[in-house]
């Protein structure tokens, strides 16, 4: 389907960045079965409720301070080497885990992995957008992300049996297998020749693709890098300001924050909790999580054929109604149960509505902010960009798990996920009307559309 036979150091580096986000998926599902051992007094140290609400939450604040840090990191170091260095850090935070003998540990170490999994979806997302074809790359990019996804299950399914420190032990293998690879794999000619490396960054090119015009690509590479190492933060911070550059910025925090009020963040930190609210004795709620998100990363691989065929727009759009559907009947649920119908008979209605969003999810809100990143910026502003998303990413984390807990103290459930239901149709039509698209351009004919 992609001429794996020229690509195929392009596929090792986008499988090597799915495993970097692969890590970051395990900690986020790392939380839901530990929290509940924790809950339950079946823990290897004491803890508080208070301990068990800031290990829940802590790892929003370390996002913040990640993309700060990436940034930082991205723009000195270039996104190959921030990788690896970020694959270091979180190697301690699992050490940490295993080393824990009070709650105290269990907090720096998911500090620690928020602001890792910041940097590495900044960037996992511009390594990426450097090395892949434009044929390619938004399926690059959206493999890379299911990695989340993947990590999620994979923490869903074992954490009920194993101990954290085992778990812990595990995560180390796939965090030393992604750091060896990338210590192999070359360089991004984009970084190179912002650095005035040409011939190093010609031989990068020729093994990302065998086949290509190096004279050709150089010369476009040199076009997209226009910025001169005298150029200072402030005149990029300035450059950011310019009409189109600023529009791009506002769409891109639009659609995390869609994606963030979309339900994704309750659903992901409470979904057992909300299938034990909801009544649903069919099957162990601890159980519906693996389903899920199961279903949901076959979803993000089914992406990866329809984001090149169908484009950016039209995935956001379609992705943003069939999540509006989702949460519409799982609030509807909720209603249902609140006016006194047997819950028996309604059990497959927040299971299906779950399912149903972890696919719609999955198929486009998930992955096209990253591939915005990755795409529509200029070289010299792409960092402040994957700088701005996280920072973005972070704030809407912490305001939605935070929001949720509030809006149930307030108002019923079933009108808690109505209001991310018509959030999605704001969503749905936004993108539709202000998502760029993007597909099959290299990274210089995005750049002159946009001029």
């Amino acid at each position: 389907m992609f001429a794996a036979d020229v690509f195929w150091l392009q596929w090792i580096g986008g499988f090597a960045a799915m495993t970097t986000l692969f890590l970051s998926g395990l900690w986020a599902g790392w939380t839901s079965p530990y929290l509940a051992q924790f809950a339950s007094g079946n823990s290897p140290f004491p803890v508080t409720t208070n301990d068990i609400s800031w290990i829940a939450s802590i790892s929003t604040l370390g996002e913040i301070s990640g993309a700060i840090l990436g940034a930082i990191c991205i723009e000195y170091f270039g996104n190959r080497r921030t990788i690896i260095g970020n694959g270091f850090t979180i190697l301690l935070s699992w050490i940490l885990v295993i080393a824990a003998n009070s709650a105290g540990w269990i907090y720096v170490a998911k500090f620690i992995s928020g602001a890792t999994g910041e940097i590495s979806y900044m960037s996992t997302s511009l390594y990426l957008g450097d090395i892949s074809s434009p044929n390619i790359r938004g399926a690059m990019v959206t493999m890379a992300s299911t990695g989340v996804v993947l990590g999620i299950v994979v923490a869903n399914a074992m954490g009920p049996y194993i101990s954290m420190r085992v778990f812990a032990c595990i995560a180390l293998v796939p965090n030393i297998y992604f750091i060896a690879i990338f210590l192999w794999l070359p360089e991004s000619p984009y970084y190179l020749v912002s650095r005035g490396r040409l011939d190093d960054a010609k031989n990068s090119i020729l093994r990302y693709n065998s086949k290509a015009d190096v004279h050709l690509e150089v010369e476009s590479i040199k076009n997209f890098v226009t910025i001169e190492k005298s150029v200072s933060f402030v005149d990029r911070v300035r450059e950011f300001n310019f009409s189109r550059n600023r529009n791009n910025g506002l769409i891109l925090m639009a659609l995390i924050m869609f994606s963030k009020c979309s339900g994704l963040v309750p659903l992901s930190a409470y979904m057992e909790i909300i299938m034990t609210r909801g009544s649903v004795t069919a099957i162990s709620p601890s159980t519906v999580p693996v389903i899920v998100n199961s279903v949901g990363l076959i979803a993000g691989w089914t992406a990866m054929y329809f984001v090149e065929k169908s484009g950016r727009r039209t995935m956001w759009a379609v992705s943003s109604a069939g999540i509006c559907v989702s949460m519409t009947s799982l609030g509807t649920h909720f209603y249902f149960l609140s006016i006194g119908h047997d819950p028996a008979t309604l059990q497959w209605l927040p299971i299906l509505s779950v399912v149903l969003f972890k696919i719609w999810f999955n198929l486009g809100v998930s992955y096209i902010p990253n591939i915005m990143v990755s795409e529509v910026f200029a070289s010299n502003i792409r960092t402040l960009a994957a700088c701005l998303s996280s920072v973005s990413s972070g704030v809407f984390s912490f305001i939605g798990i935070y929001g949720y807990q509030w809006l149930l103290e307030l108002i019923h459930e079933s009108y808690v996920y109505w209001i991310h239901a018509v959030f999605m149709v704001i969503s749905s039509i936004f993108g539709w009307f202000l998502v760029s698209e993007t597909k099959g351009k290299t990274l210089m004919e995005i750049q002159n559309d946009v001029i």
